[in-house]
């Protein structure tokens, strides 16, 4: 997924993508210091991430996030569309105003608790800044944005954390992170 953003990144630097018009002005507006250093730190993150092969994918470095204006909210719709989340996903974060995991998600894990522990899941894990329909939205599922993990699967994304706190340094306050995790 992360490459996925990597790909588009470039290409909206070049021009190449026609589905982004407000993200493309920004990004080609970037000096070439902010656009290396983009790149630079996505590559890295990356070179982590792929080394535990995570059902779900991690937060962006906020760095990273910060200099693509997705905490300036240039244009929810693109950057939904940029991240490759559902369309349900998006249209609930920017229609229903849904900022954060809200008491909605909550019931859904009352609702679905017993269920899922009966098959051996032990935590739901999504990318922290992402906010989904549903606990069960089964795009977002399908997408690695919520992964329904056992204790094995759920460690493997604390040890990605670790590395990904200790190596990639910054100063969001937001974004202490890189996981939401609910255990059940």
């Amino acid at each position: 997924m992360l490459k996925k953003l990597l790909y588009k990144i470039e290409k909206l630097r070049n021009g190449e993508l026609e589905d982004f018009k407000i993200l493309k002005k920004h990004i080609q507006s970037l000096d070439e210091f902010q656009y290396k250093n983009i790149i630079d730190r996505l590559k890295f993150q990356i070179e982590i991430v792929e080394k535990y092969k995570p059902k779900v994918r991690p937060a962006i470095d906020p760095i990273v996030s910060t200099e693509l204006g997705i905490y300036r909210r240039l244009d929810d719709y693109e950057i939904g569309k940029l991240l490759e989340y559902p369309e349900c996903c998006i249209k609930s974060f920017v229609e229903n105003v849904r900022i954060s995991i809200d008491n909605e998600h909550l019931k859904e894990v009352d609702e679905i608790r017993d269920d899922l522990k009966n098959k051996g899941v032990y935590a739901i894990v999504l990318p922290s800044g992402f906010i989904p329909c549903s606990l069960k939205c089964k795009e977002a599922i399908k997408r690695g944005y919520i992964g329904y993990l056992n204790k094995e699967e759920f460690d493997n994304i604390l040890k990605l954390e670790e590395e990904l706190k200790k190596k990639i340094v910054h100063w969001h306050f937001g974004y202490s992170e890189f996981y939401e995790k609910i255990i059940l």
